[in-house]
């Protein structure tokens, strides 16, 4: 259960997105305080009471900024995309929890003039959990939106080889020691490659080819791709795509590889020679 939470979350750097989802559930929990009246200041003046209310949303307004959008923005070594887990977005949400509770005791008190008992305190944690339960599912539905998107640009893509159906499950690229997380799906993969102590991966990004280097070995990344057939391994060093295989070519060498938006070709050892030829006759 501990291990789950270290594993990549999507971290939403969506500036656009944030200001109109914070900004949303901001509106969203002062109409919910205006209609219900959870909080319901003792004042007799409407006008009062409305500017009283508008208070808590301004205060969810303002704390969501902080820590959505400035806070990322002053320190983006401690908001990577690539390195953000599950953890870090429980803590996240946690700490806003925490403050605006805090915020919203002291406004009620000082401002609104309501006292404090134990139940209103119970009543304020509860408000304040409904703006992060309402971000999370709005920032997962973004992220299924995007995963749908690509997954309809891929089959759009008639110039590249055909990926196997069911492949959309993300995988995810961890470094020996746990400090870097990258996932991928499997069809964006062209070719995985030794380099020392890091791997790379180039692989296919919004039409483009791409590269990137993380500490690990080949023998982990081969267990981490074990159930995608079409990532075959053809070298000690080398794992490819067999979809993105455009050729297989018969040199003195032995045989290797041509591939799709691949300018290297990619040697074949002999004891995955079998293999190759297999996954060539038998595509997936």
């Amino acid at each position: 259960m501990f291990n789950s939470l270290n594993k990549f979350y999507p971290f939403n750097d969506d500036l656009k997105l944030n200001l109109q989802s914070i900004s949303g559930v901001s509106l969203g929990l002062f109409l919910f305080l205006l209609f219900l009246q959870p909080l319901d200041p003792p004042v007799t003046d409407f006008n009062k009471k409305l500017l009283i209310i508008t208070g808590y949303g301004v205060i969810t307004l303002i704390l969501l900024s902080l820590l959505r959008i400035f806070a990322p923005s002053l320190f983006p070594k401690l908001f990577l995309p690539e390195k953000w887990t599950q953890k870090n977005e429980i803590v996240l949400h946690i700490i806003f929890v925490i403050l605006n509770s805090v915020a919203f005791a002291f406004y009620t008190t000082y401002v609104a003039n309501i006292e404090i008992t134990f139940s209103l305190t119970v009543k304020i944690v509860l408000i304040s959990l409904f703006p992060t339960l309402f971000l999370v599912i709005i920032y997962e539905y973004h992220t299924l939106r995007l995963r749908l998107q690509h997954l309809l640009n891929q089959d759009n893509d008639f110039s590249q080889p055909k990926a196997e159906k069911g492949s959309d499950d993300l995988i995810e690229f961890e470094s020996e020691n746990q400090g870097e997380y990258f996932t991928l799906f499997p069809e964006q993969i062209i070719v995985i490659r030794a380099a020392s102590n890091y791997v790379e991966i180039i692989y296919k990004d919004k039409n483009k080819v791409a590269r990137r280097l993380i500490r690990s070995t080949m023998k982990k990344t081969e267990k981490e791709l074990s159930n995608v057939p079409f990532l075959l391994r053809c070298h000690r060093s080398c794992i490819v795509n067999s979809n993105y295989i455009q050729q297989v070519l018969k040199t003195p060498e032995g045989l290797k590889l041509k591939l799709y938006d691949y300018p290297r070709e990619i040697k074949v050892s002999r004891q995955y020679v079998l293999s190759v030829k297999n996954a060539m006759e038998n595509p997936v």
